[in-house]
């Protein structure tokens, strides 16, 4: 079971969400991080499951959960993000409770962020396409002149949270980047960023997510690691459990 958790009471009017979790290039959460950061959003809550790989991230010395919430009454703006890549068996239900948890926060449009596989040429890598579930969200794509996708897959939370979306008629946005043969694609990260808070007229520079790409990159490849360890210790540590008759 997946339960969203407010540390504090959150209340925003008519806020937007944006979710980034780990997918192609890892740009969704290396975007959502970096936004949080910029935008000096405070954590306001955690997604919790006891199904999660058993172990947290630490910042600055704090240990955090994995998957949390960030808020900013300055910019009205909710935050969803994950460190580690949620299981197939819980995408539809955290799919779900975002759609249930923006309801409850009467939020005017989620967006989506994260990367594709996609052949593009080198002038076209960092373009930025968009899908949007409502009428009201395709105009938003195309007064921003973001390139809509016509045909195509597209998988993991953000794919069914778009299809979830779509069938309760809720706007929702995802904003799709072409992903650099990277394990941690930060340069496609700062160009869907940018897209994203060029339509919501947000003041971030993504000048610092290009220069000290290095540093995050290795960064987020040290805690995708450690999850991947733990999760594999945990497994052995519950293989190996005593039996009783």
């Amino acid at each position: 079971m997946i339960e969203i958790k407010e540390m504090e009471k959150i209340k925003l009017d008519h806020p937007i969400l944006v979710e980034g979790f780990p997918g192609v290039g890892m740009i969704g959460t290396a975007a959502a991080m970096y936004l949080t950061s910029e935008l000096k959003m405070r954590l306001c809550g955690y997604v919790e499951s006891d199904k999660f790989p058993p172990f947290c991230t630490i910042h600055n010395g704090t240990p955090m959960p994995p998957a949390r919430i960030y808020c900013s009454e300055k910019h009205n703006l909710i935050v969803i993000l994950s460190e580690f890549a949620i299981p197939l068996s819980l995408v539809s239900e955290l799919s779900s409770k975002i759609i249930e948890y923006s309801k409850g926060k009467e939020v005017r449009m989620i967006y989506s962020l994260g990367g594709i596989n996609m052949k593009v040429r080198e002038e076209d890598i960092d373009s930025v396409y968009g899908v949007s579930t409502t009428e009201l969200a395709q105009k938003l794509l195309e007064k921003s002149e973001v390139t809509v996708i016509k045909e195509g897959v597209t998988t993991g939370v953000t794919g069914v949270l778009l299809s979830k979306c779509f069938i309760d008629n809720y706007p929702a946005i995802s904003l799709l980047t072409p992903s650099r043969p990277l394990a941690i694609d930060l340069m496609s990260a700062a160009a869907v960023l940018n897209t994203f808070c060029k339509i919501e007229n947000l003041p971030v520079s993504t000048e610092k997510l290009v220069k000290e790409g290095l540093v995050i990159e290795n960064k987020l490849r040290d805690l995708m690691k450690g999850a991947k360890d733990a999760k594999e210790r945990y497994t052995k540590i519950e293989g190996s459990a005593p039996t009783y008759r």
